[in-house]
């Protein structure tokens, strides 16, 4: 039986994906098309609705935010897709 991730929606005033992304200056359109993936999707990180970033999606975020993996907080490291792992 596979497990479903539970989904932990962040608050509006604690959206550390999108002050990343902020103070990076990135849109989310810019950062969308820098990742390979839909302005959709970034948005749905943002919200803490996306349940979990490919290990190439989450090593170019952190790569274009300029942050190491240890540096994002808890709920964003624990997006990585373990299978990939």
């Amino acid at each position: 039986m596979v497990k479903k991730r539970q989904r932990q929606r962040q608050p509006e005033n604690e959206l550390p994906f999108r002050r990343l992304r902020e103070d990076a200056n990135f849109s989310q359109e810019e950062l969308a098309v820098l990742i390979g993936v839909s302005a959709s999707s970034v948005r749905r990180w943002e919200k803490g609705d996306e349940p979990t970033m490919t290990i190439r999606q989450i090593r170019d975020f952190c790569r274009l935010v300029g942050v190491s993996f240890d540096e994002l907080p808890d709920y964003l490291s624990r997006w990585v897709d373990e299978e990939e792992s």
